[in-house]
């Protein structure tokens, strides 16, 4: 006696043993990270997602207080992404940003010149320090998430600011390797 339901049987095995001999050749590819629907400060693998999908180096670690902390190379800058508004105990759940950049400059930048930058770039600020040293930041409130193309355009105005005093503080041949407006 022939059984009915054999001829739907047999391919459906085929078919998983097809998934089952394959299986270890995915299990073996490395993950990549996917770029989440929003990028929000409490998911800070999110952050770093974006940032590496963006094409900027960028491993997540944590601050002396706990909180996560992103150090990246921001168009050839070094940065880190601080992470505030975390839960005080747990270190997680937290709702905003800043992007930070310090670095001495070669030629003079002063109060003056900080005011001209911070009045061109409205989401930025910039100190300068009694040794001369300047710090750039630019924060960002994500709350539940922000639209990664939206996180990309903050990116890139972070990184052109940066590119902005560069130009002015650093001489050609010792300005740090600078990234194109057009990325």
């Amino acid at each position: 006696m022939k059984s009915v339901c054999a001829p739907i049987i047999r391919p459906l095995l085929f078919a998983a043993l097809a998934v089952a001999v394959s299986a270890p050749a995915f299990a073996a590819a490395p993950a990549i990270a996917a770029v989440p629907d929003a990028v929000a400060a409490a998911e800070p693998a999110g952050v770093l997602a974006a940032l590496q999908a963006a094409g900027h180096r960028a491993v997540l670690t944590h601050d002396d207080s706990g909180d996560p902390l992103i150090r990246a190379s921001i168009g050839g800058w070094t940065t880190q992404v601080v992470f505030y508004d975390c839960n005080e105990i747990s270190h997680a759940g937290c709702q905003s940003l800043q992007f930070n950049a310090s670095f001495m400059p070669e030629k003079p930048f002063d109060a003056a010149a900080a005011a001209a930058f911070v009045r061109d770039n409205r989401f930025g600020a910039v100190t300068v320090a009694p040794d001369k040293s300047i710090n750039v930041t630019w924060d960002v409130i994500t709350g539940r998430g922000i639209d990664p193309s939206v996180f990309a355009l903050v990116v890139k105005s972070y990184r052109l600011a940066l590119d902005t005093i560069g130009n002015e503080v650093f001489s050609p041949a010792n300005r740090p390797h600078l990234a194109s407006a057009a990325r």
